[in-house]
């Protein structure tokens, strides 16, 4: 079918993209470090930066996830930037980024919103992407001829979301030929270009993004938002309740307990043995394709040795968390993979704070998660001084990691670069974290295997 289409592409008389055959990247275990990717340097030395934001739906559910990919600039000025506008740089940064890390690995059966510059649709690089997984937001121009791209890129399958009304020469024509819009929330034109395009498609899809906090997601349904993207999730800065509510409270001791560096499995076996649900998800996990093992695991103290104290730690954080967050499941993995992002980053250099940069990550998520500020949680568990530090005033070591971490979940390369982070570490370090999240949720989720006797 990708043959077909490019052949057609061809026939057009716009230039025919060429599809290098490679390999998937091998799967590596969840506590092993995975090979260096091949293509993990662009052509002029730099880093090929990959991750992804939430997306969410009117009702805050995680629709999909906007896919970040850029170059990392060793040494580069905070503001020197490529063009966002070259089409062969774009291609390249979507083609290197998919090669490496797999869209799976990203959006798993979510959508994927992707920027890409009209020129880089005329030449045909989206179609090595599944159209009804996708959400092309396009950039550029859009002229005559780029309205003729819109109109084949549709029938192709694919949804496209003009990036801006203002750079369409023939905004009807433009509106007519996608399938919605993006505007930016803090735009004060933004209910104008909303209200023009339901105008001439009463069922665009509309993309709201730089949303300052939850308090925008109002207005964005009454605008008539499909999909909303920005500090949905940020944590109030005061509040008023004096006290933890009881749940959210037991969820903090069992968190504390995990994290303990000389809990045990005993320790632990105690711990998640309390927990129905808990007990028969691990039991699952590992009777799982997830270690293969030649015999059934029917004690959770067996489980937790098969599986090991960090796989167990891991798994129970995300279990407890997603049973008393409001939050969608996604967002308590994406805590998960910034506490492994933190620990990664330090494994090398300082392997004595491994533990404590995981404690770390996740617990600067547990305002956002519980509802609760971060001096509440701090007065409620026991914890070392150096990582309060890290959480309160991104102090030391593990603050500077923490801040590094942030950053390259919010795509802010200069500042990543202004914190003097190490690309190809900071790049590959996500990359682990995120095969061992999805590791993680596979085998919590996935079908058990059939035990031999």
């Amino acid at each position: 079918m990708l043959e077909r289409k490019l052949r057609r592409r061809a026939r057009r008389g716009w230039p025919q993209r060429s599809v290098e055959a490679a390999p998937p990247p091998a799967p590596w275990g969840i506590d092993s470090e995975p090979p260096r990717p091949i293509l993990s340097e662009g052509p002029s030395g730099s880093v090929i930066y990959v991750g992804r934001a939430p997306v969410f739906d009117r009702r805050l559910g995680v629709a999909g996830f906007q896919l970040l990919i850029d170059e990392f600039e060793p040494g580069s000025a905070p503001d020197e930037r490529r063009p966002s506008h070259d089409a062969r740089r774009s291609r390249q940064l979507l083609t290197r980024a998919l090669l490496e890390v797999g869209l799976d690995s990203l959006i798993g059966g979510k959508l994927g919103f992707v920027e890409v510059p009209v020129d880089v649709l005329a030449d045909g690089a989206h179609l090595a992407l599944p159209p009804h997984r996708m959400v092309l937001e396009v950039g550029g121009e859009i002229d005559e001829r780029g309205v003729e791209v819109l109109r084949q890129v549709r029938a192709d399958g694919y949804r496209a979301v003009i990036g801006s009304l203002d750079r369409c020469s023939d905004r009807a024509e433009a509106v007519r030929s996608c399938a919605g819009i993006r505007v930016d929330h803090r735009d004060a034109g933004a209910d104008d270009a909303v209200a023009e395009v339901l105008n001439h498609t009463p069922r665009a899809q509309v993309l709201v993004t730089h949303l300052p906090d939850t308090g925008a997601v109002e207005r964005c349904r009454q605008l008539g938002a499909t999909w909303m993207r920005g500090d949905v999730l940020r944590p109030a800065e005061q509040i008023d309740e004096p006290t933890v509510p009881l749940q959210r409270f037991t969820v903090l001791q069992l968190l504390a307990a995990l994290e303990r560096p000389e809990v045990d499995f005993d320790d632990i076996d105690d711990l998640v043995s309390t927990d129905l649900g808990m007990s028969y998800k691990l039991l699952r996990m590992a009777n799982s394709s997830y270690l293969a093992l030649e015999r059934r695991v029917e004690r959770t103290r067996d489980a937790i040795v098969y599986l090991g104290i960090d796989t167990v730690r891991a798994a129970a954080a995300l279990l407890a968390l997603s049973e008393v967050t409001d939050h969608p499941p996604e967002i308590v993995q994406l805590s998960l993979i910034r506490a492994r992002h933190c620990e990664e980053l330090v494994r090398r250099q300082h392997p004595e704070l491994t533990h404590a940069a995981f404690t770390t990550g996740l617990f600067s998520t547990l305002d956002t998660l519980l509802g609760l500020s971060m001096d509440q949680i701090l007065l409620r568990i026991p914890i070392a001084d150096r990582i309060a530090d890290a959480l309160r005033h991104r102090a030391g070591a593990l603050g500077s990691v923490l801040e590094i971490v942030i950053a390259y979940e919010r795509g802010d390369l200069a500042r990543l670069n202004l914190l003097g982070a190490d690309p190809s570490a900071t790049v590959l370090g996500y990359r682990q974290a995120l095969a061992w999240m999805n590791d993680i949720v596979l085998g919590l989720d996935g079908p058990p295997r059939l035990a031999h006797r």
